[in-house]
Parts: structure tokens; sequence; C-alpha cells
């Protein structure tokens, strides 16, 4: 008779009465315990080693006793799991199904003790999902009762625990005032109100020797700190100080009392919205590092992010990652940044730009000169899978599929690289003009900006649109270009003497579409263009005839 190793996995959601000297994990333990013996014929025997998830939810697989259980059956030392209900693996289908996946692979089963079925038949395993998908439901219904629990609570005004704020105590789970503390509220709401700045106010807090609150967490005691920028900041916002309680982005009248005053407060926040930029009020990135996560060297080993500074002066770079560099390997690569991401974003925008047939959608397939590094950072995520960083050349693997190459050169300064691009080498160079491109797409513009603005003069136009009038007037005509001439710009297909420079000096552009074709398209002859059409083309036309 053969040895078969039980492994007992015992799981409670919360950690209520854990601290009792025979709690809910014990009793699902020896309940387990007793149906191993009662199989001792067949040769059970539970494991010295016990996987208990006291405080955890079955709704994810982030469980220390979980992930332990599943460490020992992949290596061999478990044969059945033995549980209390089924509920207690997990209340998720999903994780359910690699828990499943993980135990066929190495040939383990399991068994609830209080729910007899077995699983190698199809009603075993339909009356298995129907368990779970009970388990999981009511989950679910638990999270949502506590969230709506949660905002009724809120929009009566209770205080739902938390982070106590400096100047408040929490007795009886409500919020009651700290005189002291609260003093030390309203000094800084005064101070700020008074210098506008909080960076001032912070150096002036720590000349007035103010400290943050102070809390126990985790045995511990933390804060009893001088104020730095971002706790004077979210001091400043807190509308529990005028007696209110938010949530999602709504603020409720308290049940606490309020230290600031409301005239005070708005004052505050007035300060506080002058102060912050358009792109302050940005969610921030984790990382201005537009590449990372997707850069390679050519030997297949991550690269991430790093920077130095030197004389005051930021230098950022990508590395080959240490963890990625084996003995013996090659080593690691180490590149300036900044130069690479620029030319990562302009060989992207060459290539969409070749892709576009319509000049709107060549303005969404490039970034604008202003865009901030979220904006593009999720560019680069949007359009590309894979960077990798060659000895002689660059790789942009797309999310299409296409791949772009560009030799380049690593110039060693020593330890940094600096990358000399060079030519684009596959066919998915631009097929269009680029110049002629963008001095079509400058005219959409100023077409855009002249009907949003119909009570705007042309010498207004031209001034908001940052050219002279005459020249915001060529683009205007520009922009009702015969769509024929527009396509063949965009293809490529264009006269080899049609340039950006020669449309621009073409005086007195016809508005008539077979007359602007006649002129660009064709070998012009002075008499097949109207002189009302185009009164100073003659003179001034650089086509060859």
């Amino acid at each position: 008779m053969s040895k078969v190793r039980c492994a007992i996995y015992t799981r409670k959601s919360s950690d209520e009465g854990l601290e009792q000297e025979f709690n809910s994990l014990d009793a699902q333990y020896d309940s387990c315990k007793a149906y191993i013996l009662s199989q001792k014929h067949e040769g059970w025997s539970a494991t010295r080693e016990r996987y208990d998830d006291g405080g955890f939810s079955g709704g994810s697989m982030e469980r220390p006793g979980l992930k332990a259980l599943l460490a020992d059956i992949e290596s061999g030392k478990v044969d059945v799991v033995v549980i209390y209900k089924i509920d207690r693996l997990t209340r998720s289908l999903a994780d359910f199904a690699r828990i499943i996946e993980v135990m066929e692979k190495h040939g383990a089963s399991f068994v609830s003790v209080t729910q007899s079925f077995s699983t190698k038949t199809s009603m075993g395993r339909l009356t298995l999902h129907v368990l779970l998908s009970f388990a999981q439901f009511e989950r679910e219904v638990g999270a949502e009762r506590v969230r709506d629990k949660i905002a009724a609570s809120k929009a009566k005004g209770m205080w739902m625990g938390g982070t106590v704020p400096l100047g408040y105590d929490a007795i009886d789970r409500k919020l009651v005032v700290n005189d002291a503390e609260a003093a030390t509220v309203r000094a800084i709401f005064t101070a700020f109100a008074e210098i506008g700045s909080v960076q001032e106010t912070e150096r002036w807090s720590c000349k007035q020797g103010l400290t943050t609150k102070v809390r126990q967490r985790a045995g511990k005691q933390i804060g009893g700190t001088p104020f730095h920028y971002g706790a004077l900041r979210c001091l400043l916002s807190n509308r529990t100080y005028v007696g209110e309680v938010e949530h999602k982005g709504k603020s409720y009248a308290g049940q606490h009392t309020g230290i600031i005053e409301p005239e005070v407060f708005d004052r505050v926040q007035t300060i506080l919205s002058s102060r912050s930029t358009p792109a302050m009020r940005l969610p921030k990135l984790v990382s201005a590092s537009l590449l990372q996560g997707i850069i390679f060297d050519q030997h297949g080993r991550s690269m991430g992010p790093t920077h130095t500074r030197r004389n005051g002066q930021r230098f950022r770079y990508y590395v080959t990652r240490a963890n990625s560099i084996t003995e013996g390997s090659a080593a690691a690569y180490r590149i300036t940044a900044d130069p690479l991401e620029r030319h990562c974003i302009a060989l992207l925008t060459a290539h969409l730009a070749s892709k576009v047939t319509t000049i709107e959608a060549l303005e969404a397939a490039r970034p604008t000169e202003s865009a901030n590094p979220a904006a593009q950072r999720s560019f680069i995520q949007q359009h590309v899978q894979k960077i990798i960083v060659g000895d002689a050349q660059l790789t942009i693997e797309l999310a299409d599929g296409i791949i772009l190459h560009r030799q380049m050169e690593r110039v060693r300064h020593g330890n940094d690289a600096t990358l000399v691009i060079g030519e684009l080498t596959t066919s998915d160079s631009p097929a269009g003009n680029q110049q002629l491109i963008v001095l079509l797409q400058d005219a959409a513009r100023a077409q855009a900006l002249a009907l949003a603005k119909p009570q705007l003069t042309l010498a207004e136009l031209a001034t908001k649109f940052g050219r002279s009038t005459e020249r915001f007037k060529r683009l205007i005509r520009l922009s009702y270009l015969s769509p024929k001439i527009v396509t063949l710009i965009l293809t490529g297909d264009q006269r080899s003497q049609l340039s950006s420079k020669t449309l621009q000096k073409v005086d007195g552009l016809p508005l008539c579409w077979s007359q602007q074709e006649t002129l660009l398209l064709c070998s012009l002859e002075a008499a097949e263009i109207p002189e009302t059409c185009l009164p100073r083309a003659r003179e001034k036309s650089t086509f060859k005839r």
C-alpha cells in the first residue's frame, strides 16, 4: 500500500478571534485531521507542515499559506490537499481553475471534508462549479454591501475609520477635537493664508517647531517629525477641518466639529489653485522614462532607467539590469536616455505619418510638440511593443507586427555610450515628402482656426496662428487643395519638382481644383493658367516648363 501525503489547508477571512487558544483555523484543522485518520487504511497521513491563512480573503491568491502549499505541490511533497469546505480554498472560479491546473500538473488532488463529490465525473465538476459560483457571488454581494454601507454612512457625515488627521483623536469611532493639535492646524492655515507658498510655510513650520501627529502603527511609534511639502499640501486640502466628510469626490456635512473657519479654508483653496499649473494637476507618472518596460539589449536582457547627478544636473540612462547579467555574458549596455527616446519618437512618428491617408489622421499619428511626458509615454505604449538596442542597429517592434530598423553606432565614452543614428534601412520608410505633409497639416490647422473664429479678421487670425498675414492667407488657400493633389502628396507620387518650398511660393493659387491640378501636376504652360485665378503665377512660379 502506497503512502498518501495529505496537506491540510485552512483559511479565515477576518482575523477576529484568531488570538484565541482554539480558533476557527484550529477547528478546521482538527476536522481535516480526523478525516485523514479515517482514511488511514488507504495509506493517508497528514504532513507536518500546516498551511494556515488567518485574516485573508478567498477572493485573492495572495495568501502566504496558499503559496507555500502550491510550492510544496510543485516540488512533489503533497499528494492530497484536505480542506474543510471548498470556499476555504478559494471564492473565485478563475483562481480555482489555476489551483486545479497546478494540482493536475503535479499529480495532486483535493478533498473537501464536508462536501463529498468526485471531480472525475462531469456531474461532480458541474457541482463544484455551482458551489464556487455561489461562493464568488456571496463574496461579491458582501463587498457590495460593505461599499453601500460606507457610502450611506459618509453621506450622513460619519467618520468611517482610516488615518486620524492631525487635530483630532478617534474616540468611540468618532473624531473628537484635540485642542493642542487643533492649534497647530489653525496656525498652519493662518500662516499659509498670509505667506501664500507651501514651501515658505514648510520653512516657517520648521522654525516654529511644529510636527506631524504621533501615531502608533504595528507596535511602533511614527510621526512627530517636521512637516514636509506633501504633508502640508494634504493638510491644507483636507475638508475634514471644515467639518465635512469626503467620499468619491463629494462632500457631506460631517458629524465632527470643524476646527477651521470656512472663509479661511476657502481662501487657502483659492491660493492653492492659483499656484498649481495644468501640468501639476495631471496624474503623475510613476517614471519619467518613456521606454521603461519595453527596452532590451540585443542579448535579450531587459534594460531599465537610471540616473546620475553631476554639478547639480541630472543625467538619465538606460542600462542592462544587473539581475539579467550572468557570468561570462556580454558586458552591460548603458545608453544615454534623452537621444534614444528622441530618436525612437522621431522614427515612430515618421513611420505612422507614412501610413495615414488623411491630414486629420496625421494629426493623431504623432504627439504634439507640447505633449507632456505622460502623453508621450502613452503614445509609445500604444504603438510600440519592444525596442532592441544592438551594437549596430536600433530595432522597434510595433504593436501591429511591423518591425523598424535603423543603423546605429554605439560610441563609448567610458561607461556611457552615445547613439549615432543612421538611415532607415527598411522598406517602411515614409513614402511621402514629410515637409509637404507638414505644410498640408499647417494648412488644415489654419483652416480649422478660421472656421472656429469667424469673428476675427484675417490679421487677427494670423497673429493668433503665429504667422504673418500673407503667410496665413497662403495656408488658407492650400487648405483647399485638390483632393487628387493631396493624395499624391501623401503617397509620395507628386511631381519631383513639387516641394514644400515651391508650393509656398505659388502666389494666387486658384481655388478651382482642375486649374490647381493643371498648375501643379502637369507641365505648365502659361496659356493654361487663367490670369484671374493666378495673377502672379507667371512671375513667381518656379516649376519647370
